[in-house]
């Protein structure tokens, strides 16, 4: 990719990832289109929303398998359509990204061109990411694999998943003691290199 599109994709990126705003968070508002199941295998209930922002039990009979949040309720992501992306994610107590479900978006380039499939496709690459290692500073940040003709929605929904379980991690609030960044820990950047490069049209 030469330093001019790099450029680009870079600037795009900080314009469409920004802070979140001082609100009631929405994952009560998407759990009733989410089957337990795409976020856990197994799972057969997701409980109450609990805590701000909300985080959601995911359980096996009594067995608690994790928990469900909002990306959007952690870190807003705009798109190109200047509206907020929703995905729900799954994580388990150790900081794992068990399961991905895209619930609301308004992105023209996927609802009139590029199959939905392709980029939720994308975006499971993420399941299995350990996000623990990732908030102590001790792996990199997992990225998605590119769509052709929706990189950087791509880029700005997966970049969405991996702040927002990293930041829950970091609080502690999945069972385990708060995770401290390590000292060496790199500033995080969003690799633009396309390498597993997917054509939709396959």
């Amino acid at each position: 990719m030469t330093p001019h599109l790099k450029s680009l994709f870079t600037f795009l990126l900080l314009t469409m990832l920004v802070a979140v705003p001082a609100r009631a968070g929405d994952l009560a508002k998407y759990l009733p289109v989410v089957d337990p199941q795409t976020l856990f295998q197994g799972a057969d209930s997701i409980g109450k929303p609990q805590g701000e922002p909300p985080i959601a039990p995911v359980k096996k009979g009594n067995e608690l398998l994790g928990y469900a949040y909002l990306s959007s309720d952690f870190t807003s992501t705009i798109g190109y359509s200047g509206k907020p992306i929703h995905i729900v994610v799954g994580i388990d107590t150790k900081g794992v990204i068990r399961g991905i479900k895209l619930v609301d978006h308004k992105e023209p380039i996927v609802l009139i061109g590029i199959p939905e499939a392709k980029v939720v496709a994308a975006l499971n690459s993420l399941v299995d990411s350990d996000m623990s290692a990732v908030a102590a500073g001790q792996s990199k940040p997992p990225q998605v694999e590119i769509v052709s003709g929706a990189t950087v929605t791509v880029l700005v929904m997966g970049d969405s998943v991996v702040r927002s379980a990293v930041g829950l991690v970091r609080s502690g609030r999945l069972g385990n003691a708060p995770v401290q960044v390590a000292a060496a820990d790199a500033q995080r950047t969003v690799d633009l290199e396309i390498r597993d490069e997917q054509d939709w049209q396959a």
